[in-house]
């Protein structure tokens, strides 16, 4: 799996109202963006962090699938409705928020778009990536377990950071293996489309995403290449156990206990950092278009108290949704000491937290008032730099 790379703005293009068909109670309207096609009845300020969020969601998909995915030829349609009756309607599938039904991706909003609705896109959106991009078919516990990997992804304004683990499903994961209650990696690979949508078991799919993530993050990233080269042999039609052998050069039992070891030692917290990392991204993005526009703040408080009475500025063409502010900084103030500091001739936003760990959130703007692309980085404080608290 790549880094995350820089975030492409999508054009907002005006609205051309569609027919609507007997299925659809209300008339949607039609967004088209870089990468797609939107399709909603929510309000345009709502759909507009729809566009947002999925334009860099696309490319998202494509840095970290690069070595096996082609490239999007055509934009993605993607219906996100209001009413969970009109979703049903249109073809949802019965107690489902959303779904990629082959030929387009449908999902319920809601007024918030809260990080429920995003990860549900964010998974399917992967299935129909895939589908749009990757030739061939990969096993269904690797294609549920990208999706899930790609569902867990918190966006931060101008990227996503991936890898967080969240606590309660790592719980999850290390009970099942503790209790016996895992399939080999050899019967993970058997299972066939068909058995697992007859049997939609939570801990299918938490087995899934942890034996992804075990290959993208474990062991500091070691079996990355050979993650790809086995997703790229798969996907043009070779059998599973070749394309292993291929890729890994051994059998499954090394791997299957090298993955078990991996969940079994992670702490009740698995990954705090990257959770203050995911803060320090967002609220730098807002905090660098402040700056760009010439708002500046003496101290981390001020920067705040600006946030959360809605009166940070941005140039135009640097929109970000004030949405995803305004949630973001509930949890994220909590998690340390926020301070703005000058390095050299430039400001940074930094967080030092209780247990010792100090980042700096980065940011470069152009002489035209806008926030440069792809200058949004996170780097960690050194000890020279520490508040010494």
């Amino acid at each position: 799996m790549g880094r995350a790379i820089r975030f492409i703005t999508a054009a907002f293009v005006g609205l051309a109202c569609l027919s609507t068909t007997s299925s659809q109670a209300a008339p949607l309207k039609r967004y088209e963006t870089r990468y797609y096609i939107i399709y909603s009845d929510l309000d345009e300020a709502v759909v507009r962090e729809a566009e947002h969020r999925v334009c860099s969601m696309a490319e998202e998909y494509h840095a970290r699938t690069q070595g096996f995915a082609g490239q999007i030829a055509k934009k993605l349609p993607f219906y996100l409705f209001s009413e969970p009756k009109d979703y049903y309607a249109a073809g949802g599938l019965p107690g489902s928020a959303g779904v990629f039904n082959g030929e387009k991706l449908m999902a319920i909003g809601n007024a918030d778009l809260g990080l429920d609705v995003w990860h549900v896109v964010q998974h399917e959106g992967f299935h129909q990536f895939l589908h749009a991009v990757v030739g061939g078919d990969i096993p269904i516990w690797m294609n549920e377990g990208l999706a899930e990997y790609f569902g867990e992804g918190v966006f931060t304004g101008d990227g996503y950071v991936m890898g967080i683990i969240p606590a309660q499903r790592a719980a999850r994961v290390k009970a099942m293996i503790q209790q016996g209650r895992s399939l080999s990696i050899q019967q993970m690979m058997q299972v066939q489309h068909e058995a697992w949508n007859n049997h939609m078991s939570i801990e299918n799919y938490d087995q899934a995403w942890s034996m992804v993530y075990f290959l993208a993050h474990g062991k500091s990233g070691a079996y990355q290449d050979e993650f790809n080269r086995f997703l790229q042999l798969v996907s043009r039609g070779d059998p599973w156990v070749e394309a292993w052998a291929a890729a890994f050069g051994r059998g499954t039992r090394e791997f299957e206990q090298q993955w078990k070891e991996f969940w079994l030692e992670q702490p009740a917290e698995p990954t705090p950092e990257l959770v203050v990392r995911s803060c320090v991204a967002t609220l730098t993005s807002f905090y660098a278009r402040a700056f760009s526009q010439k708002q500046y703040f003496e101290t981390a408080e001020a920067f705040f108290q600006a946030a959360e009475a809605g009166k940070l500025k941005s140039n135009a063409q640097d929109w970000l949704p004030p949405a995803l502010l305004q949630r973001e900084l509930k949890r994220c103030k909590k998690l340390g000491e926020w301070r703005v500091a000058k390095r050299g001739s430039k400001w940074e936003l930094r967080c030092e937290t209780d247990w010792g760990l100090g980042l700096a959130g980065q940011f470069q703007v152009t002489s035209n008032g806008r926030v440069k692309d792809g200058s949004i980085k996170v780097v960690a404080l050194k000890e020279k730099e520490r508040s010494g608290r």
